[in-house]
């Protein structure tokens, strides 16, 4: 998704020390930085380069605990009395869910700290006439262009959506990475406003920004991820390239959807064949209900028609963390893995889905609550964990001194066990 481009490395004319052979005997015997390649892909990107005291941070909730607020009022939800109808489709259905969501999402532009490299030096190899056996190689080894970091203002643009008509918008985290400055456009381009950052959260990619509004905003309706149907016509909106307001359909190709090369820390994701393209990329999908059921985040590049977002039931799973600007996971201190059928029934368990203990880490705060190996968590926080992607969500949005209540079934019983997870000294994702 990333374009790379490579500066022009500065080489001298071979001919001119064709006519100079001391010169550049010289030369290729004492390299001078008189050479410079600069990459404008940014590196380090999970580098944090700006301050949390930068005023692009909004820091109104900074002094709240988990246990000091209230999000019942920070979203809309689109709820649904039993099992959802079918939409009748006619040439205006998606013309009609486009306008009605039109001025709930939102253009985003940023102007951002990039650090990159440039590589200072010449190799002799690049001002030989010809390449010397044995010679040429030894200077393929040697290092004599020398990488030095720097840093330098970047722009960047994506999309979002207003979930709150007090200015609160939904994101990716990447589209405001290192931000010092960020614009937000509303439908129509009628006007910019400057946004904060309340919180975001790498690990999943989302981020909660803010603005102050000067009329009353539309916000987007959140739905349910959980309640897709593989197959299931879906619309995607955003600002792809710049272009402003483009709306794509597509279909929900896959749910639970683990993909290495966006995250490696298992996070699931919604997969489409919606077209999602840079500058998409924070942009709400859509059901035909006109409920945001993901945020588009990503396209793979090789392939076509694979794209990815983020499922709306993990974004409210860590709302909290982003409104406390908090994301630091708590430690359990468990392995587990889906429940095998054979091992259901060699602890005569009666049903088929759950979540199988196999270690335990010495020490932690599920050995102090007295969970053990070959224990079946069966419940988590009154929710059944019928899958293992619901457990693993679960604990995306809980913090340090967080208490969860899991039912277990061990020796033919079930058993309540509560555990306050802890601070991990030396963070390793979540166990």
């Amino acid at each position: 998704m990333r374009e790379n481009r490579n500066g022009n490395i500065l080489h001298f004319p071979a001919s001119r020390f064709l006519q100079f052979p001391a010169a550049w005997i010289t030369i290729l015997l004492f390299p001078i930085l008189v050479a410079c390649s600069i990459s404008n892909v940014p590196e380090n990107m999970n580098k944090d380069l700006v301050s949390h005291e930068d005023p692009i941070f909004d820091r109104r909730f900074e002094k709240l605990s988990l246990k000091d607020i209230n999000l019942e009022n920070l979203w809309m939800n689109r709820v649904y009395s039993g099992e959802r109808e079918g939409i009748v489709i006619h040439q205006y259905t998606f013309a009609n869910i486009a306008d009605a969501a039109k001025d709930g999402v939102v253009n985003i532009y940023t102007r951002r700290l990039e650090e990159k490299k440039a590589h200072f030096g010449i190799s002799p190899n690049d001002i030989l006439p010809i390449r010397i056996p044995i010679l040429s190689n030894i200077f393929d080894i040697i290092p004599f262009k020398v990488p030095i970091p720097f840093r330098e203002e970047g722009f960047s643009l994506g999309s979002g959506f207003i979930i709150n008509e007090n200015g609160y918008i939904l994101t990716n985290a990447h589209v405001i990475h290192n931000a010092t400055d960020i614009r937000v456009v509303l439908a129509g381009a009628r006007r910019e406003y400057p946004a904060t950052i309340i919180g975001s959260d790498r690990m999943t990619d989302t981020a909660l920004i803010k603005i102050e509004p000067d009329h009353h905003l539309t916000a987007l309706p959140l739905g349910s991820s959980d309640n897709l149907k593989i197959g299931e016509m879906v619309l995607a909106i955003g600002n792809p390239l710049g272009l402003q307001h483009t709306v794509t359909s597509g279909i929900i190709s896959a749910k639970g959807r683990i993909a290495h090369e966006l995250n490696d820390q298992l996070v699931d994701f919604l997969q489409t064949d919606s077209a999602i393209n840079p500058g998409s990329s924070g942009g709400p999908l859509l059901n035909l209900d006109g409920a945001v059921v993901g945020i588009n985040t990503a396209v793979i590049s090789e392939a076509q028609s694979i794209g990815f977002a983020i499922p709306i039931d993990t974004v409210k799973e860590v709302m909290s963390m982003l409104v406390l600007d908090e994301t630091e996971r708590g430690w359990l201190g468990v392995k587990a893995v889906p429940l095998p059928l054979e091992k259901a029934a060699q602890l005569l368990y009666p049903d088929d889905w759950g979540i199988l203990v196999v270690e335990v880490e010495k020490g932690s705060p599920a050995e102090e609550a007295g969970i053990k190996p070959d224990d079946i968590i069966i419940e988590l926080d009154k929710h059944s964990l019928k899958s293992f992607l619901l457990f693993r969500r679960k604990l995306l949005g809980m913090t340090p001194g967080y208490t969860m209540h899991l039912t277990i079934f061990r020796n033919g019983a079930t058993i309540e066990i509560s555990s306050t997870l802890a601070k991990k000294e030396k963070e390793e994702g979540i166990r």
